[in-house]
């Protein structure tokens, strides 16, 4: 009886690690080298175009040889897309078989096995391998253009459109803080330069009235920048093409006090080496790697992405889609963020007839504070092939059961507020009622919070304060402080949705700069 069970079970082990084996496919390994080897390829082939916008070209025939190799690195992108988008589809089939029963396993190995012997290859992949070779081949030739372009073309001399490129380039911070009549105005730009992804910077302008708090609007953005970029402009730009009903009045808003902004009084400091330094860069340059993981997408030569289909949701209604123009007007931004508040008497529009009555959990609540944070390069890492976006109901950081498909961020902004309020209204423990929208190009995160809008900042731990820290004090700020404490909150509330490779970072990053916070003196 013992030597039968020993026998089954030794029987059963060999069986599994035969299984293992028929699972473990060499061939993904030559995937990934082709998919390396296609993303070199795309690089070479970008940075000789970027290289080249750099010179005045008259050559007909050289002309006609960088308009060849837009097309190439166009559809070298596309290539580079659907492998990437095939690969995750196999890895989400693998992993689902791989925790599955031992005979669906056994089962599966076996026709992958029977497979490969019979065709000798996984399909498509000498047409793949082909491919490869042919991007390559064109990819070493754009070095070949380039000598031709410094042969017979011009260096162009660059007169920066915008006055501020130049300084930001130049690796200079931008400051500028006034406060009159109890108004408050900040603006800050802060460039910095990737390895990876060339020069970026952070954008924040912040708007305080202590006389009208329901008017206070906080923006901020990522931008990719450029000899070329008009940095106001590229915000306001951004601004009119994709911001939804509920915040158009607060877009318009920003447009004009970023209008009125007099940039004979900006202050232009260099952005020194330090350690707030490096710990603010760390987190620009993971968010920027959640927010645009390809960097070189929709350069000038992609075409305009395609609208969002119109469909049905799980919820009944019919998607609509979301009314953008070119891709280029998007190219250089990265993210966008804005926030406002709204007043007790706006959200009481908002209410459904289900939550009219005593009891609210929000009277005592004198608003509540909307966010918006668009990525338009953002991408969902897993949709099925016939969803074009779909949106997830979160409750304090908690993805909740339901999920909307084939809908527009617009249409998402219609029903959010008012569903955000219901729940507000009736969960007294529910601080924050979220929304997040996934599609293949473009991702959104709306917000609503609770929020008493406190003039000062929450006490914090002082000890040890002497002159050294009185003179810090008289340098603080506590107006921008509360908006550090915003980007704490926010990316506490969203780690979830995180890809899983940031999340652990996002976490470590969360934990520094509230200790950053705490260490500051009280105001």
């Amino acid at each position: 009886m013992v030597s039968s069970v020993v026998a089954e079970e030794t029987l059963k082990q060999v069986m599994e690690r035969l299984v293992g084996k028929l699972e473990e496919r060499p061939a993904d390994d030559e995937k990934d080298q082709l998919m390396e080897r296609l993303e070199m390829a795309q690089i070479k082939l970008q940075a000789a175009l970027d290289t080249s916008r750099r010179w005045h070209i008259r050559d007909a025939s050289l002309l006609r040889w960088r308009k060849k190799l837009k097309l190439v690195a166009k559809e070298c992108d596309d290539k580079l897309l659907e492998l990437q988008q095939r690969a995750a589809e196999d890895e989400a089939r693998e992993h689902e078989v791989r925790g599955s029963s031992f005979p669906r396993r056994l089962a599966h190995a076996a026709k992958s096995l029977i497979s490969s012997v019979f065709s000798g290859r996984d399909d498509g992949q000498d047409s793949t391998t082909a491919a490869v070779r042919r991007f390559e081949w064109l990819a070493d030739g754009a070095g070949e253009f380039l000598r031709f372009v410094e042969l017979g073309g011009t260096p162009r001399q660059y007169t920066f459109v915008d006055p501020l490129i130049g300084h930001l380039l130049a690796g200079k911070e931008l400051r500028y803080r006034i406060f009159r009549r109890n108004v408050y105005h900040l603006f800050c730009v802060r460039p910095i330069s990737l390895d990876d992804r060339g020069v970026e910077a952070k954008l924040l302008f912040l708007y305080e009235d202590d006389d009208a708090p329901e008017k206070n609007l906080c923006l901020g953005s990522i931008l990719r920048l450029s000899e070329s970029t008009d940095v106001v402009g590229t915000i306001i730009k951004c601004l009119e093409l994709l911001v939804t009903p509920h915040f158009k009045p607060t877009a318009e808003s920003a447009r004009r006090e970023l209008l009125q902004l007099p940039t004979q009084d900006f202050s232009w400091v260099p952005y020194v080496e330090s350690s707030h330094k490096e710990h603010w860069n760390t987190m620009h340059s993971n968010l920027s790697q959640w927010f645009r993981p390809n960097p070189l997408c929709c350069e000038p030569h992609d075409q305009p992405k395609p609208s969002y289909s119109s469909g049905s949701s799980s919820s009944g209604t019919s998607s609509k889609t979301i009314r953008l123009s070119s891709v280029a007007d998007l190219e250089p931004v990265i993210k966008l963020f804005l926030q406002r508040h709204i007043s007790l008497s706006e959200y009481n529009m908002h209410r459904t007839r289900a939550v009219e009555g005593e009891g609210s959990c929000l009277k005592d609540v004198p608003h509540l504070r909307l966010g918006l944070l668009f990525c338009p390069h953002g991408v969902a890492e897993d949709l099925a092939p016939a969803i074009q976006s779909s949106a997830t109901e979160v409750i304090d950081g908690v993805a909740q059961s339901g999920v909307h498909t084939n809908i527009s961020l617009e249409q998402l902004d219609e029903f959010m507020l008012p569903k955000a309020i219901d729940c507000l209204h009736w969960k007294a423990e529910a601080a924050a009622y979220q929304m997040s929208w996934m599609s293949r190009h473009g991702m959104a995160f709306l917000q609503v919070e609770k929020t008493g809008l406190r003039t000062k900042l929450p006490p914090r731990h002082t000890r040890g304060v002497g002159n050294r820290r009185s003179a810090i004090r008289q340098r603080r700020d506590p107006k921008l402080e509360r908006w550090i404490q915003v980007v704490i909150d926010f990316l506490n509330l969203w780690v979830a949705q995180a890809p899983p490779r940031l999340q652990g970072w996002i976490v470590e990053w969360v934990r520094k700069a509230s200790e950053m916070q705490l260490a500051l003196p009280a105001n």
